[in-house]
């Protein structure tokens, strides 16, 4: 992996911007917890992946209805389980599986108050990456959002200060991504950098240019043979015509 690549991806490790864990995984318990009580989860724990279920999916199979105990998992996590376990049950093992979504939970889920996940990873990191950034003079960012979860798409798509912004140089290949407030410091930073890569991309657009040119040359010369061959045949046709008059 390249020192940009390495760049790239210690940063969303940094900020906890994985697009997986944020769009699709259940959520995560310590994160929850921070501002609701264990007895508010209970019965929305996934079956599969033990952490607060990510838009609900209750098992309805009749094997285990008289099990005394909620039956819901995740429907991201259900849906991986039934890819490699096709014919079975996160509950019990047996054919012919059953589940809904389960509406009264996920509004339950929905209103449960909570902070920021992009900001809970970032204070959730090692303490020496911590460290690293601050002897390097990194200024931390914060995000102090408390609301309801089903509040967090539209803070983390249009509010979030910890969200990642891709460089302007991404279409000259530069990977790096982050917070608003960064950028300006980065294409600063990097302006040599940046320059290389735009006269790299220029060098190579030229050569794909000079590439198809002669392609197209090529083309054009090999037309020209054939137009001057079909001439040579027309011409001796009409010769041998004549000399046999």
């Amino acid at each position: 992996m390249s020192n940009i690549e390495n760049e790239k991806t210690s940063k969303e490790l940094e900020l906890g911007v994985s697009l997986v864990s944020l769009e699709n995984s259940c959520f995560s318990r310590e994160w929850i917890l921070q501002l609701n009580q264990q007895e508010q989860i209970n019965h929305f724990i996934c079956l599969i992946c033990k952490q607060v279920a990510r838009n609900p999916i209750e098992m309805d199979c009749a094997q285990h209805q008289d099990l005394n105990e909620s039956l819901i998992v995740g429907a991201n996590c259900l849906k991986q389980f039934l890819s490699t376990n096709p014919d079975s049950c996160p509950v019990q093992p047996h054919n012919c599986c059953l589940y809904s979504p389960n509406r009264a939970a996920q509004l339950h889920i929905g209103d449960l108050r909570v902070t920021c996940p992009r900001q809970f990873r970032q204070d959730s990191q090692i303490t020496t990456q911590r460290q690293q950034s601050e002897e390097e003079g990194d200024e931390k960012i914060a995000c102090d959002f408390k609301g309801k979860i089903k509040e967090l798409n539209e803070h983390l798509d249009n509010f979030c200060p910890l969200k990642l912004f891709d460089c302007w140089y991404k279409p000259f290949g530069c990977v790096h991504a982050c917070p608003k407030q960064k950028l300006k410091q980065h294409l600063i930073l990097k302006l040599k950098f940046h320059f290389d890569l735009v006269v790299k991309f220029v060098n190579s657009l030229k050569q794909t240019i000079q590439f198809h040119q002669a392609t197209t040359n090529n083309k054009k010369i090999k037309q020209d043979e054939i137009t001057q061959l079909r001439l040579q045949v027309e011409f001796n046709e009409k010769k041998n015509e004549e000399n046999k008059i």
